[in-house]
């Protein structure tokens, strides 16, 4: 009878042996499928897909999930000031030399919107914001989708420019056809902006080619991915050049340098 009841006892203990074995298994094959699924939309910087990791019973996987999602929350708002794309360029080409200031040909583009000041007078605070965004959403995107880099935005305009960090044989064509995507978009919003009953948009594009220094330049506590050069001024005064054409009802001036082929 002793040896039967240790028998039935060893074999109640190794199933409940197994069966907490097999609990634990599962619940950290779970979690870690989990944090490699959002490990792999953070090494896209997709972040919008990337999901919270749900809180575990085990101690360890519990802070491993709390620090990860703290980190997911801070790259949300850092992806919020930082250029996606260019960020995304920068980790395929995947070696320092990419960001190294170095001298190289690229072209430049500025757009600005005309009589924004008028236009923002009307509008209060939340509209002129609401207003930017949209703008900007819209610009953006035609530079995007030609493998632009947008350096900033100041004010109402948009700097941006090919060549950079790639080695962009067609930048000059690649600017010229983001320069037209952007009337297209232009022409489909002020017509919409006319439906509503709102003024329409007149935008001005100054687009040039030639010599920069690109790399990181800034201070110790601030740095960016940028281009510095008279070729950036130049394609600025083409830009404010586009004062001086009469609108004639167009939506949008493009300043063409004879430098950009």
């Amino acid at each position: 009878d002793r040896i039967l009841r240790a028998i039935v006892a060893g074999i109640a203990i190794m199933l409940l042996a197994a069966f907490i074995a097999w609990w634990v298994g599962r619940t950290l094959t779970r979690q870690i499928g989990l944090l490699a699924s959002a490990a792999r939309s953070v090494r896209r910087l997709d972040f919008e897909h990337a999901r919270h990791l749900p809180p575990s019973r085990l101690r360890e996987l519990d802070d491993a999930a709390a620090a990860f999602n703290a980190m997911l929350e801070g790259l949300r708002w850092f992806e919020t000031y930082v250029p996606r794309s260019l960020v995304r360029r920068l980790v395929r080409l995947g070696h320092v030399d990419s960001i190294q200031s170095v001298e190289r040909e690229v072209t430049v583009m500025f757009t600005d919107i005309a009589g924004f000041t008028t236009l923002s007078e009307r509008m209060t605070a939340l509209e002129v914001a609401s207003f930017l965004n949209q703008h900007f959403t819209m610009i953006d995107s035609c530079i995007d989708a030609e493998d632009g880099t947008v350096d900033k935005h100041m004010g109402d305009g948009v700097m941006a420019f090919w060549g950079a960090p790639e080695v962009e044989d067609d930048h000059g064509l690649r600017a010229c056809r983001a320069a037209l995507a952007m009337l297209h978009a232009m022409i489909r919003d002020n017509d919409r902006r006319r439906q509503e009953g709102a003024v329409p948009v007149r935008l001005r594009v100054g687009i040039h080619t030639g010599p920069v220094t690109v790399g990181n330049i800034g201070g110790a506590t601030r740095v960016s991915y940028t281009i510095v050069g008279d070729t950036v001024n130049t394609a600025d005064r083409l830009c404010e050049l586009g004062k001086q054409v009469p609108a004639d009802g167009n939506d949008v001036v493009i300043l063409i340098s004879g430098e950009t082929g």
